[in-house]
């Protein structure tokens, strides 16, 4: 048996990338890896981890069957993800973790209750998904710095808008390959064009300004490209191995200019 499969890991590469990518953005910003940072992505990872097994008890309560194992390695994982982040708290004296990890959990625990109900593949679902993991981003950065600010919330802001696209495009690619379900396509368009078209507004007025730097339009430029270039023009197919590893790549790409543009070298 498959280790993914005995300890019930998530399936989805790109949540992988969701969560390490902002987490690795606010070490880089903040200026560097500590304890502390390993304590908090070892229990950001543990409670990530947590949510397939969670799914798994879950439905099987509400059909009223056995859990299985499911139930033994939610309480694992719950377990160490308390483990770890602990001494977060009592050591380390960081209290404003409690209320962000409220609001995470909060958030993971209304998209799980929609995952019940068949609508985890909903915009609105995969979006509060990502508002919930993206929240590395700003949690590396008040433990490596041990202070709350603006640059916090940028991290945040910016890594929910960023991976917020590949929800739109993915959609956007898979429905035009359905023929049969013009209007849905037609829906699906909409949305993702005014999404990158208010995207695109919003950073180029933020660049022009001066409250951010011309890095975070560079930041976010691939992901652009490629949305508009398939509303304009769809592939007539999609390889999905392909494009999920070109969203690894724009990811990076979105990592390094993001960092440039809180901590410029």
């Amino acid at each position: 048996m498959k280790l993914r499969k005995i300890l019930n890991l998530p399936r989805e590469h790109g949540a992988w990338a969701m969560l390490y990518v902002p987490f690795v953005l606010g070490v880089l910003t903040a200026g560097g890896v500590t304890p502390a940072a390993l304590l908090l992505l070892a229990s950001a990872s543990a409670m990530f981890i947590s949510r397939e097994s969670l799914l798994a008890w879950w439905r099987a309560r509400a059909r009223g069957r056995e859990s299985g194992s499911a139930g033994r390695l939610l309480a694992t994982w719950l377990g160490l993800a308390a483990l770890f982040g602990a001494p977060l708290i009592v050591v380390y004296h960081l209290w404003l973790l409690i209320p962000l990890a409220l609001v995470g959990t909060a958030l993971l625990a209304i998209n799980g209750k929609q995952a019940l109900e068949l609508e985890d593949r909903s915009i609105r679902s995969e979006v509060l998904a990502i508002s919930a993991m993206t929240l590395t981003a700003p949690a590396a950065y008040y433990v490596i710095r041990g202070v709350w600010d603006q640059t916090a919330f940028w991290l945040w802001g910016l890594s929910v808008l960023f991976f917020s696209s590949s929800v739109f495009y993915i959609k956007l690619r898979i429905l035009n390959l359905n023929r049969r379900r013009q209007e849905r396509r037609r829906q699906v368009w909409q949305h993702c064009a005014l999404y990158h078209g208010f995207l695109l507004a919003a950073l180029l007025t933020l660049a022009v300004t001066g409250r951010l730097h011309l890095f975070t339009v560079i930041a976010f430029a691939p992901v652009m490209a490629r949305t508009f270039l398939t509303l304009i023009r769809p592939p007539a197919q999609v390889n999905l191995k392909r494009a999920g590893l070109l969203e690894l790549a724009w990811s990076l790409v979105f990592l390094v200019f993001t960092t440039l543009t809180f901590r410029p070298v």
